[in-house]
């Protein structure tokens, strides 16, 4: 069985979510954030969330991780933040590269392919994601992250 965990990143803070099974039928086998203490600097701060993410590939065993990309179309400019967030996203990746893990990346219309569907944003406008309940997680980038990570089982 397949187990994806997938990542949206904020400027300072990571959701995560682990799945397993397949994309038309996914397992939600847990989700948290991670945020490093406000005290940190940026370069610390890059450091603990790398730490933080080989910790969860070492208790979760994933096979393939996921990190959802900002959109990047009808921006007229990128600020602090999305760099910021660009930085914390190359981290995870090199992390689960380092690891040997597959890893997908991708904006909503890849996340969408993934799935086999047009529009993966629907899924978070509605209550569930192809039979697993949302109602316990109302906030959207958790929901973007147990998508993203439910879009890898099949990648």
């Amino acid at each position: 069985m397949r187990r994806a965990i997938g990542f949206r990143v904020e400027p300072t803070l990571v959701h995560w979510a682990l799945v397993e099974g397949t994309p038309e039928a996914p397992i939600l086998v847990a989700a948290d954030k991670v945020a490093p203490p406000a005290t940190y600097d940026e370069s610390r701060a890059l450091t603990f969330y790398r730490e933080r993410v080989l910790l969860l590939f070492s208790q979760h065993s994933p096979d393939r991780v996921a990190v959802r990309y900002a959109e990047t179309f009808g921006r007229r400019s990128v600020g602090e933040k999305d760099n910021r967030r660009c930085r914390i996203e190359g981290v995870l990746i090199e992390a689960a590269s380092s690891r040997g893990l597959k890893v997908v990346t991708g904006a909503l219309a890849s996340i969408s392919k993934n799935l086999g569907t047009k529009a993966a944003k629907h899924y978070l406008e509605g209550n569930d994601l192809r039979g697993l309940d949302w109602s316990k997680y109302p906030a959207k980038n958790v929901r973007e992250a147990i998508l993203v990570a439910a879009s890898a089982l099949g990648a």
